[in-house]
């Protein structure tokens, strides 16, 4: 890699782990959870707290968070699959493209603006969908030498909340230590955990007050 590439490459520490999709990873890749290596809080809001801790899953160390989103797992779902609007819901996304529809299958390209960092960085990642419940990434092309995570979504509540599950894999080859892009992984991961359960609970509120709304004009 050249040198004039190095200190660019080093913002998009941010960008891969800040994706909002994930890896073709095992269906029951939590079960494989080995231990919780570390954790380090971070501030949300003053209502809730997300964490982001390491856990060994098969052979690979993923940088993990956690939140409960009081909405039904389909409508944080449609958050995570409206792919072409995902800069309006994640932070530093600055553009997102489905390039190709393979039914669970999808093709996403990604333009990302890191927070702290200047420019933009490009990237694409096959994604495999298991709906309501799990999505999946992998890099295939792009910066970075190895990208791959999840989402995981679990109904709690009677079905009326989420526990959502993120997950993180990079590799970011000799350029990019690994030290680098866990520390910008728990500066960024918080606020996109805070984007999808403040966006998930307004929809959710939304339609309550709609449904509401309805039901009183017909009486």
């Amino acid at each position: 890699m050249a040198i004039t590439k190095l200190v660019p490459s080093l913002s998009i520490l941010a960008i891969l782990n800040l994706s909002v999709w994930g890896y073709i990873a095992p269906a029951n890749a939590g079960e494989h959870v080995a231990h919780v290596q570390h954790s380090q809080s971070h501030q949300l809001h003053p209502s809730h707290n997300a964490e982001v801790t390491e856990e060994k899953i098969g052979n690979r160390v993923y940088q993990t968070s956690k939140v409960t989103v009081h909405s039904k797992p389909e409508n944080v779902w449609r958050l995570l699959t409206d792919y072409d609007n995902a800069h309006s819901v994640f932070p530093c996304v600055k553009k997102c493209k489905l390039v190709k529809d393979k039914g669970t299958h999808k093709i996403v390209e990604h333009s990302i603006k890191p927070s702290g960092f200047p420019g933009s960085f490009t990237y694409v990642l096959e994604i495999k969908e298991t709906p309501n419940r799990l999505q999946e990434w992998r890099r295939i092309s792009g910066d970075f030498h190895e990208v791959d995570g999840f989402w995981r979504l679990e109904p709690s509540e009677d079905g009326n909340s989420t526990h959502v599950t993120y997950a993180s894999y990079v590799n970011g080859g000799f350029f990019m230590p690994q030290a680098l892009i866990k520390r910008q992984t728990r500066m960024d991961v918080p606020a996109v955990m805070a984007a999808l359960k403040t966006h998930a609970e307004t929809s959710h509120q939304h339609l309550a007050n709609a449904n509401a709304d309805h039901k009183s004009s017909k009486n």
